[in-house]
């Protein structure tokens, strides 16, 4: 398969995963916990609607930025499953735009999005699934990649790490 063709059932497959079936997954189990007892996040309309925007706003611009710089300066894309490469593995380490501020700036927007649908739900179950899905991402997901990462980059990318924080944009490691 050619690399053009790669990377657009990368972007498929991954926009499929992100857009449509974990949001679902998390609609539905709150649907059913929600049928016994509901807990909303925020009471006040106009707050959640603010908040929602803002979260949704920064997490389509860190997701997008960052799908951007992926594929001019890495020249590649971020899909793989397991071991199963789906798109092309980036050529260049990536450490300009947003993965300046983190290591997995298409994680940490993707997050603001789902925080984002968990206030629409307005539900605190679905706050905790979000919650839960991006701690197993952070602790099984990452640090898979960061293994590939450290095989493919070596010290380029462990010099980065010591850098730039894993996720949150916020806190900034300190050089060592």
């Amino acid at each position: 398969m050619n690399k053009e063709k790669k990377m657009a059932l990368g972007y498929i497959v991954g926009g499929l995963l992100v857009i449509v079936l974990a949001p679902s997954v998390i609609y539905m189990i709150t649907s059913l916990f929600d049928y016994v007892y509901r807990i909303e996040i925020v009471q006040n309309t106009t707050i959640r609607w603010v908040i929602i925007m803002l979260l949704l706003v920064i997490g389509l611009i860190y997701g997008i930025w960052s799908v951007i710089i992926q594929n001019t300066v890495g020249q590649g894309g971020p899909v793989e499953i397991g071991n199963i490469e789906i798109s092309p593995k980036t050529k260049n380490l990536v450490v300009s735009g947003p993965y300046k501020y983190t290591r997995n700036p298409m994680l940490f927007g993707t997050l603001l999005m789902y925080l984002a649908f968990a206030l629409f739900i307005n539900s605190i179950t679905s706050a905790v699934l979000v919650s839960a899905i991006f701690t197993f991402m952070l602790t099984v997901v990452v640090k898979m990649e960061e293994k590939r990462l450290l095989k493919d980059f070596g010290n380029q990318y462990e010099e980065y790490r010591k850098k730039v924080s894993m996720f949150f944009p916020w806190f900034p490691r300190k050089n060592e």
